[in-house]
């Protein structure tokens, strides 16, 4: 899967200046292109809790949509946040080459499969699955149908791996009105989603602002009158788009494994209102219409975004308040923090490392940090369990560490300090009275994982001080 192909060159690293990027035409498509570069000193940027550094939007597309809006839209947000901002409009534009270094891939208004390129298939795969990227596909990606056995059936196996990420395959659109009333997701296990139809089963799964790890995406987007802590912070009207409905129920798609990689259980994020009382000439009511949803790929995140594509500051009108705003442009903007894993780490304000935005410790079990927390601020001791169960009875003093070990048979001791460096590693038999002592430990913190002679492993945190 993974490929080595030979990017194009410098040609990505052409750079154009950001005042042409808004008035040029079709012609800068056709290359790849570094639009906005990094700006280190952005305050965005100067925050190490913050991962956006390098957004790659790829606006190669087999249908007539306009790139304009989103180009735009994603112009003013490298602008404003400092990252770097690459532009490719080649089929054979996404290569390892291209992706080096990137944190999150947007592909615009696909209207196919866009990685029939095998090169851009690899390396997007492994960006994804492998390296743990983020992917966010806007609006039209919604169409590529599975090619041999129907357009949802993903586990044919000729099946492209681009709807296999998408879950859901376009079925048709609202052409009129184009303005709907969205709201936020936050339907709990077991509870049946707002405005379903009759028979629709109850989510397995919390969905939205229900979810933890998906909380921060709803931060500081505007109420519905565009006033940010405003009436209805959950819900938006005149908010314009051509709105599909789909193949089969978004939600209750569950985890699947193909080519040995997990593909996570739909999370919904944000539904379209169908009872809303200016939403009329629908074509097919689904009741339960979720319009933006995400899901993991291996070690990475992916989102879909219906509505993410027509964006720009728009006027809207609700209940008589004339709003000037982007929701969309701000939606798109939390996405790609998510899918840059912005909203994950330490919660715990006692450690230097305390995320204030933090709303998960760990997303993917085995590839994230487990343990966020690593640097007290301060220089009082503890002894907190993180992980798994607490081996019992381990003794910090100022001599020094001891760990029990009374079972008969071979115990195995590994102590880490905060940066991950090997302090020492041990290897001894158990029996009644007998431990494995680690001396001449500095004040700080370690972690120590314990190999019982059961082959049980504990992850255990001590923050140590001499006195």
């Amino acid at each position: 899967m993974k490929s080595s192909t030979k990017a194009n060159g410098n040609t990505r690293m052409f750079i154009v200046p950001v005042a042409l990027i808004l008035g040029m035409g079709a012609m800068h498509y056709t290359m790849a292109q570094q639009m906005v570069a990094r700006n280190p000193s952005n305050p965005y940027q100067t925050n190490p809790r913050h991962h956006v550094r390098h957004v790659l939007l790829y606006n190669y597309a087999l249908g007539g949509y306009s790139k304009t809006p989103l180009l735009n839209s994603m112009t003013r947000l490298a602008n404003k946040y400092g990252f770097q901002l690459d532009v490719g409009g080649k089929s054979d534009y996404i290569t390892p080459a291209t992706l080096s270094g990137v944190d999150v891939s947007i592909f615009s208004d696909g209207d196919g499969d866009v990685l029939q390129n095998a090169t851009s298939l690899a390396a997007t795969r492994t960006f994804v699955e492998d390296s743990g990227k983020g992917l966010l596909q806007l609006h039209e990606t919604a169409y590529i149908p599975c090619p041999t056995s129907g357009l949802e059936n993903l586990t044919d196996p000729n099946c492209r791996w681009l709807a296999r990420v998408l879950v859901r395959q376009y079925l048709g659109k609202d052409t009129y009105p184009k303005y709907a009333r969205i709201y936020v997701d936050s339907t709990k296990v077991g509870a049946i989603p707002p405005h379903a139809l009759a028979g629709t089963p109850a989510a397995a799964i919390n969905h939205g602002k229900a979810n933890p790890e998906f909380q921060g995406i709803f931060k500081g987007l505007p109420s519905n009158n565009g006033v940010v802590g405003g009436p209805n912070p959950n819900v938006w009207d005149s908010v314009g788009s051509d709105w599909f409905y789909y193949r089969g129920y978004v939600r209750q798609q569950g985890s699947q494994t193909f080519d040995g990689v997990a593909f996570g259980p739909v999370v919904c994020l944000m539904a379209l209102d169908e009872t809303a009382p200016y939403y009329t000439g629908v074509n097919q009511k689904m009741g339960d219409r979720v319009e933006v949803w995400s899901r993991h790929v291996g070690n990475g995140l992916t989102a879909y975004n219906n509505a993410g594509y027509d964006v720009y500051t728009r006027t809207r009108h609700v209940g008589g308040v004339t709003v000037n705003d982007s929701v969309e442009e701000k939606i798109n903007w939390n996405l790609i923090r998510y899918l840059a894993r912005d909203f994950t780490g330490c919660m715990d304000s006692n450690y230097v490392e305390f995320n204030s935005e933090a709303t998960v410790a760990m997303i993917i079990p085995g590839f994230d940090d487990p343990l966020p927390c690593k640097t007290l601020k301060n220089s009082v001791s503890v002894y907190k369990l993180v992980r798994g169960k607490a081996f019992p009875g381990i003794m910090v003093t100022p001599e020094g560490m001891f760990i029990p070990a009374p079972e008969r048979g071979t115990y195995g001791v590994l102590v880490t300090n905060a940066v991950g460096k090997q302090l020492s590693s041990k290897t001894v038999s158990g029996g009644e009275g007998r431990q494995v002592e680690i001396r001449n430990l500095n004040r700080g913190v370690y972690y120590v994982e314990v190999r019982t002679p059961q082959l049980n492993v504990t992850v255990t945190r001590v923050a140590y001080r001499l006195d």
